[in-house]
């Protein structure tokens, strides 16, 4: 007589899956921000200057009407910015007042605040498909160079997967 035993092994598998932060468009290259100056800054081919959130996202819409590879075209918006810990500190490094204005050179957004408030904005700029890029051009020089550096380009930076 043979006995005959069997055994049931049972696996449960999980597997979980990343949810994305935000929407974004199929192909869409990934967020970037550069400081002006720096040699990321001057890869983007396509720079755009305009006087409000609006302008820029129509500006970009048009630029990448009929792109086949939307993947890799990346429309970069300027941002004047001078940041401080403190938004009336920031308002007073950026001496608005006293800065020449050319009548042939375009406006541009500009960002008056805080490292926090301009990584926001520049986040809202991403999700609301305004650029895929951002170039930080600092107001009141090395300051807010030496802000962005260490406060606002750690956090955005996408090897971190904390973009937008």
């Amino acid at each position: 007589m043979t006995i005959e035993r069997t055994r049931t092994i049972e696996r449960t598998e999980t597997i979980e899956y990343a949810r994305p932060s935000s929407t974004i468009s199929i192909g869409r290259p990934g967020l970037q921000v550069a400081l002006a100056g720096d040699a990321s800054a001057r890869t983007f081919p396509i720079v755009v200057r305009r006087p409000t959130l609006r302008d820029a996202q129509r500006a970009r819409s048009l630029l990448r009407a009929g792109v086949n590879d939307q993947a890799n075209f990346v429309v970069a918006l300027e941002v004047e910015a001078a940041i401080a810990p403190h938004p009336a500190s920031a308002r007073a490094s950026a001496d608005l007042d006293d800065r020449p204005t050319v009548a042939d050179e375009p406006e541009t957004i500009r960002y008056v605040g805080t490292p926090h408030g301009l990584v926001s904005l520049i986040r809202d700029i991403y999700v609301a498909e305004i650029a895929d890029a951002v170039i930080i051009v600092p107001l009141d020089g090395s300051a807010t160079t030496a802000r962005v550096r260490e406060q606002v380009l750690p956090v955005l930076d996408p090897a971190r997967g904390r973009v937008a």
